[in-house]
C-alpha cells in the first residue's frame, strides 16, 4: 500500500504497518481484522479474490522474491490461505461490490474499481457508495 486517505481509514481502520508484509491488501485479508470489517461472507470472498491475485501476480513475476515471501509467510502463518492456495484459483478481477461492517455506521455497501497503472504496475483501489 503506497498510500490512503481519510475517508478509507474511517470506513477500513488503520493500516496495519507491522512486519515486512503488515502494509499489503492480500496480507491483510488474511487477518482478524478483515473478519472484523468485512464480516465473515466478506472476509471469505475477499481472501478467495486476494488468493487469486497473488497467484496471478507470481505468474507475472514468478522471480520476484517479495512475492515469494508473501506467499511462504501467509502460507506459514494461515490455514485459510495455505486451503485457498492449494485450489490454484487465479484471478484478474477489476471491479466488484464490497460489503462493510463499520463500527458505528453499521452495514456498508461500495462499488470498487481497479485500474492498473501499467507503467509503474501499480493497482488503484477506488471505493464510491454503492447506488
Amino acid at each position: 500500500m503506497l498510500a490512503r486517505n481519510a475517508a478509507a481509514t474511517e470506513h477500513l481502520g488503520e493500516a496495519a504497518a507491522t512486519g515486512r508484509y503488515g502494509r499489503n491488501i492480500v496480507y491483510q485479508g488474511f487477518t482478524a481484522s478483515a473478519r472484523r470489517v468485512l464480516g465473515n461472507e466478506g472476509a471469505d470472498l475477499y481472501a478467495r479474490w486476494a488468493t487469486a491475485e497473488l497467484r496471478s501476480a507470481i505468474g507475472r513475476y514468478p522471480d520476484d522474491e517479495r512475492l515469494r515471501g508473501l506467499v511462504a509467510e501467509l502460507s506459514a502463518t494461515s490455514g485459510d490461505f495455505r486451503r485457498r492456495w492449494a485450489h490454484g484459483e487465479v484471478a484478474t478481477e477489476r471491479s466488484g461490490v464490497k460489503r462493510l461492517r463499520h463500527p458505528t455506521r453499521g452495514r456498508l455497501t461500495f462499488q470498487n474499481e481497479m485500474p492498473h497503472d501499467t507503467v509503474r504496475d501499480h493497482w488503484i483501489v477506488i471505493y464510491a457508495p454503492a447506488t
